[in-house]
């Protein structure tokens, strides 16, 4: 049998050749994701927010613009119209553990919540019938329905929102404008095994700025989340800006950190772009 000594020899030269081998998978995985990077820096579309990400030591894994999904965005936008009557509605459906509830309704509210009622039904999430002032609803939520219920809805107001905000600040101003939504990231020198390390909810290009946010349906702000985005984004052409449904919340308690709440995200947003942007050259007129 060999000796002790011999043995921890062999682990010893074992181990070290081992880490020669783990460096230089390390460096051959950040020179792959260095020509991934370079794909999205390629792409017209995604190059000034690739480059943008590039220069924070990022690049892009998965990102999405231009059509959004419709039945989603579209029932956001239905909620969000009618807000107080539906949202405590959406709570109930998305929080119910049993296999049906019961919903009461007024004259006032009744046809609103039908009508909701009605386009879920149509997709398969729930069955419902009305009786006099009473709603008897079963759900038949699956997995991706239960996540939007649950809060996702506000990544969708948030987009719409934004979107009806940019085409009001393109009659003003003569900027072009792009949005993104679900961007994953990943640190160029990272060691984690996952595919991303980051998520971003939306991002708003506009002229040569970029304007990140975090949509929140609830009161829980994430705020270390919040310090360390914008320690690593925030410039004087980048903007991290937390969204709450919450509008009881005031803006001057957080700051220098920033938040919009939903119902005022046009006004406030429209006021950050006037400011960002007052210097730009004006929108021209239509030609009637």
């Amino acid at each position: 049998m060999r000796a002790k000594t011999e043995i921890d020899a062999d682990i010893a030269h074992i181990e070290y050749a081992k880490s020669l081998l783990d460096d230089q998978c390390k460096a051959l995985k950040a020179e792959r994701d260095l020509l991934r990077e370079d794909n999205y820096i390629k792409d017209k579309a995604n190059k000034r927010l690739a480059e943008f990400f590039r220069d924070k030591g990022l690049f892009i894994v998965s990102i999405h613009s231009g059509e959004r999904t419709k039945d989603h965005y579209s029932l956001a936008k239905q909620m969000w119209r009618s807000r107080e009557v539906l949202l405590p509605f959406i709570k109930k459906l998305s929080s119910n553990k049993a296999q049906s509830f019961e919903h009461e309704v007024d004259n006032t509210n009744k046809t609103i919540i039908i009508n909701l009622c009605d386009v879920m039904s149509k997709q398969g999430w729930l069955t419902f019938e009305c009786v006099k002032n009473k709603l008897e609803v079963t759900p038949t939520l699956k997995g991706t329905q239960k996540y939007f219920l649950s809060g996702a809805w506000a990544e969708e107001v948030t987009l719409y929102l934004l979107d009806k905000t940019l085409k009001t600040f393109a009659k003003t101003k003569s900027v072009g404008h792009m949005l993104f939504w679900d961007i994953k990231l990943k640190f160029i020198d990272s060691d984690k095994t996952g595919d991303h390390d980051m998520q971003l909810d939306l991002v708003a290009e506009v002229g040569d700025h970029f304007y990140i946010f975090e949509a929140k349906s609830g009161y829980v702000l994430s705020i270390d989340k919040w310090v360390d985005r914008t320690r690593l984004f925030d410039n004087e052409k980048c903007r991290f800006i937390t969204c709450t449904a919450d509008d009881k919340l005031k803006p001057l308690i957080f700051r220098p950190f920033r938040l919009f709440a939903l119902p005022t995200l046009e006004e406030q947003f429209l006021e950050m772009l006037t400011d960002d942007f007052k210097e730009q050259t004006p929108a021209k007129a239509e030609k009637r």
